[in-house]
């Protein structure tokens, strides 16, 4: 049981060397203080380490404190013969015997206490470590159950879309059930993985667009995509922007509305992610939805200190700007 390094208790104890051999210089030879001084340091450490590690893990618990205690006050008095008979020479029935106790009594003791303390300060990083990683385990679940939510989520819309487009038989659902599949295999096999190429996710953002405009919006021609300064060394998070631009379609006017608006603009400078988007609304269908939600979390946890995300609407426009450090 240790919360400090090998090293940190070693020069705990060469600094009690000095302190106690500081005393013993003032009453005898340096040859027979340094003699003392270590006798005396090496009967501190036994009480110390003995109590730490032998008597407090096994019998201060539960029904066994009776036994700790009676076991500490017999490993005192075996400690204080060994001490008054070896290092002062005295008979335990000396005239000098309730002098010598008290001082025994207060110096050893001491060193008793100070292993309670460090057993004590043990337990509490012990349990604030296992709260830390109940709390990770958690915290990683509720990550994966919001994407376990996100990504039937934008699938079941793409499945309805390829549905309402064979029901007519257009000649547009081959390539919709194409987009689709490449989707799924996205979702599949790299949506549960920790980083992806950032060129995947900007793949995964225009297949989407291009499902969607393949339902012929009303809107569909004022869409825009544009992207720079993606490259191949560049990671981030995936199925984390699909969240943003799936709201906009869904929370958006684009499939009644000619005029509607909606842009996605995403940028890489010097590491700086900048993900923008701007969707014109009805003031009636403005919800942001689960998807904000899921992105907040998401960010919070995978990017800490190393995003800005902003939602601002003004005039019917929906605006959102992300900014992500992918220096990690």
């Amino acid at each position: 049981m240790q919360s400090v390094k090998p090293y940190h208790h070693l020069l705990l104890w060469i600094f009690i060397f000095f302190f106690v051999l500081d005393y013993f210089l003032f009453v005898s030879d340096t040859a027979t203080a340094v003699g003392y001084t270590f006798f005396e340091v090496l009967i501190y450490a036994c009480i110390f380490y003995v109590n730490l590690h032998f008597l407090i893990p096994r019998f201060l618990k539960g029904e066994g404190k009776a036994i700790y205690f009676f076991g500490l006050l017999f490993f005192l008095i075996l400690i204080y013969i060994l001490y008054d008979f070896i290092l002062t020479g005295l008979s335990p029935m000396d005239e000098n015997l309730q002098q010598d106790l008290i001082s025994f009594t207060l110096n050893y003791t001491l060193f008793v206490l100070i292993s309670f303390l460090y057993w004590y300060v043990i337990l509490f990083q012990q349990e604030r470590q296992r709260s830390l990683a109940l709390k990770n385990e958690k915290l990683q679940a509720e990550l994966l159950l919001l994407k376990s939510q996100v990504s039937p989520h934008f699938l079941f819309n793409s499945l309805n879309n390829i549905y309402s487009l064979s029901v007519i038989k257009h000649d547009d659902a081959p390539v919709m059930i194409e987009k689709l599949s490449d989707l799924l295999r996205y979702v599949i096999y790299e949506g549960t993985q920790a980083l992806v190429p950032l060129e995947r996710e900007v793949e995964l953002l225009k297949n989407y667009t291009d499902l969607q405009q393949l339902k012929k919006l009303k809107g569909g021609h004022n869409i825009q995509v544009v992207t720079k300064g993606v490259a191949g060394t560049q990671r981030i998070v995936p199925l984390l922007l699909i969240n943003i631009v799936e709201n906009c379609f869904k929370h958006g006017d684009m499939a009644y509305n000619a005029h509607a608006v909606l842009v996605v603009h995403l940028e890489v400078k010097e590491g700086q992610l900048h993900f923008r988007t701007e969707n014109s609304y009805t003031p009636s269908n403005k919800k942001n939805g689960i998807g904000l939600e899921n992105v907040r979390q998401q960010l919070l946890y995978y990017y800490p200190e190393k995003h800005q995300f902003e939602i601002n609407t003004a005039d019917h426009m929906f605006k959102i700007n992300l900014q992500i450090d992918l220096n990690l």
